[in-house]
């Protein structure tokens, strides 16, 4: 009896102390609370709070308003008001280095005429000394007519200058006669392998150069100095950080981290970083740069290498993607491969069996193709080397050697990606599923592109261009970024673009081939959480929810119930780093 009523007594005492008025309670502390928005998380079933809590650099609670404060005493409240917020974005295919550097030189984004384009590189001109070097990027020709321009309109305007710019697309070059004359490029000169020089009736080049016969100029341009590189990505830091852009996969150089690193000790760092090596580079120099990197102990949090990238074709814009039929505008050219797929396939399998996660640039769906034949080839090499199959200890080893920026022997599932994607042959959306691809794509290239691309693929062949919802359909991880400085690095004509499949205009009424358009909380998710898994970073980043970096961006509208035409007039009011803030509208 006594034993009953001592324990009904305990019983009682527990229910009474917690049934006690909340102000009797201790609050737990907390560095950060968010209150009274509208917060997406991101999660996989797009679910909405009203608050979270934040200690550090971690969330460590997510729920209502009431429940949220009542448990935790912050340091720092912030009342939302109603607003939205979402995770940070994360860039999942940015060039960021370039983006930077395009901010510093001449801007030709934007130029509706070719003459428009001259008239900002005789400005140029009128700023510099004779014999300087006039660079930049931006124009588009197919805003022109679609004539290629040449030499000789660089040289109205730029005769005692060396011009070297590059289409928007960062594929083609236009350099004028003074850049072919200090890079020895004359008339009996041969492209390299992947590239083409144009030339005209006598065969003189024209100033045009694809692909990889831009390095034939581009290697006597004078190399930009340190103090200019470190210019060009706070010049960038400062466009991600008003953007609410958290977190970016860069394509830049293995070089860039040691500016990322001294930006990190000085703590001007505000995004993380994931940067990618070259695919061409050697296994060994691969290795070394691992072996070095590991050595500087960074916070992985905040720079890491990820994967390798490499080229397999061109664009569409130059009609340099390589095509498994000839482009519809243009019988007689089916692109330019970069490499036979042969080369590709053993670079591939090389690689992957050295532990690198590889991520190709294919636009074309020939180029598809033979990135999906070289990755298949590299899994049929696991299976006859046995390496399909892994304990659980085995790969929480290696997820989180790869967290440090090392470079794991194996992965399970190595999460190599394609980057772009953009046209895939109807029997190959299976194969990225059934090989674990992920298709890394940029919903803003669709909206750009969609002026000439009916034109380039002819009707059949364009209703594989762009396919986000076919990619989610069939179960593909699908990390979306913005390619920037190609494209804008403004996410919200991203989150437009998948939405909507309409110009800025807002054609054509009903969207360009609407079966493709995602949903809001769809794009967000690639563009957040998809992009967290693209990296290997999906239990730290990408959601809000509790154990992830407290990563966030607060929007001035609410995207998911505005007129889709109001997401382009929407801004990042804050952008939230690690529970600190770094940008304020």
């Amino acid at each position: 009896m006594r034993k009953t009523l001592f324990l009904i007594f305990l019983l009682v005492f527990s229910l009474s102390i917690n049934t006690l008025p909340v102000f009797a309670q201790a609050k737990q502390k907390a560095t950060l609370v968010l209150f009274n928005g509208k917060i997406f998380t991101a999660n996989a079933k797009s679910e909405f709070v009203e608050a979270v809590a934040v200690n550090g650099e971690q969330i460590v609670a997510v729920g209502t308003t009431k429940g949220i404060r009542s448990r935790y005493q912050a340091v720092k409240e912030i009342d939302l008001k109603g607003k939205l917020v979402t995770p940070g974005f994360n860039d999942a295919h940015i060039h960021f280095m370039s983006g930077g550097q395009a901010l510093q030189r001449v801007d030709l984004n934007g130029s509706k005429t070719k003459e428009e384009a001259k008239r900002r590189i005789a400005a140029k001109v009128k700023e510099l000394s004779a014999g300087s070097w006039i660079t930049g990027r931006g124009w588009d020709h197919t805003l022109w007519g679609g004539q290629w321009p040449t030499r000789q309109d660089l040289d109205e305007v730029a005769p005692n200058n060396p011009v070297f710019v590059q289409r928007v697309d960062g594929h083609v070059s236009w350099v004028n006669t003074l850049a072919l004359q200090k890079a020895g490029v004359t008339k009996s000169t041969q492209a390299p392998e992947g590239g083409e020089i144009l030339r005209d009736d006598k065969e003189e080049p024209t100033g045009i150069l694809k692909e990889t016969a831009a390095g034939l100029v581009g290697r006597v341009v004078p190399s930009t100095t340190l103090a200019e590189s470190f210019q060009a990505i706070e010049l960038a830091l400062a466009e991600a950080r008003r953007y609410g852009i958290t977190s970016i996969q860069d394509i830049s150089s293995y070089d860039t981290t040691k500016i990322y690193r001294e930006l990190l000790k000085q703590g001007k760092l505000t995004v993380r970083v994931t940067e990618f090596q070259s695919f061409d580079n050697s296994i060994e120099t691969l290795k070394k740069q691992r072996e070095e990197f590991a050595t500087f102990k960074d916070n992985p949090n905040f720079i890491r290498l990820g994967a390798l990238k490499g080229y397999v074709d061109g664009t569409l814009g130059s009609r340099t993607a390589a095509m498994l039929a000839p482009y519809s505008d243009d019988p007689k050219n089916s692109g330019i491969p970069r490499r036979t797929p042969e080369e590709l396939t053993k670079m591939i399998v090389e690689r992957d069996k050295a532990g690198f996660q590889i991520a190709l640039h294919a636009i074309g769906d020939r180029a598809n193709r033979m990135a999906l034949d070289g990755f298949e080839a590299s899994i049929k090499n696991h299976k006859e080397t046995g390496r399909t199959r892994l304990s659980k200890e085995r790969i929480a080893e290696i997820e989180k050697s790869f967290a440090k920026g090392l470079s794991p022997q194996s992965l399970p599932i190595p999460r190599h990606r394609i980057e772009h994607a953009q046209v895939v042959a109807p029997s190959d959306f299976k194969r990225f599923y059934e090989l674990g691809i992920l298709a890394s794509m940029q919903p803003s290239h669709a909206i750009s592109d969609k002026r000439w691309a009916g034109d380039r693929l002819g009707e059949y062949r364009v209703l594989g261009a762009y396919a986000w919802h076919s990619m989610m359909a069939f179960g593909i991880h699908q990390p979306f970024g913005t390619d920037w400085p190609v494209e804008p690095i403004n996410p919200y004509l991203g989150l437009y673009a998948a939405v909507t499949r309409q110009s800025t205009e807002g054609e054509p009424f009903g969207g360009w081939i609407p079966q493709e358009r995602l949903s809001m909380a769809q794009a967000i998710y690639n563009y957040t959480a998809e992009s967290a898994y693209a990296t290997f970073e999906e239990k730290e980043k990408g959601q809000i929810a509790v154990g992830m970096l407290a990563d966030f961006a607060f929007h001035s509208k609410d995207l998911f119930t505005i007129e889709p035409k109001e997401i382009l007039n929407t801004e990042a009011t804050m952008t939230i780093l690690g529970g600190k803030v770094v940008y304020e509208k």
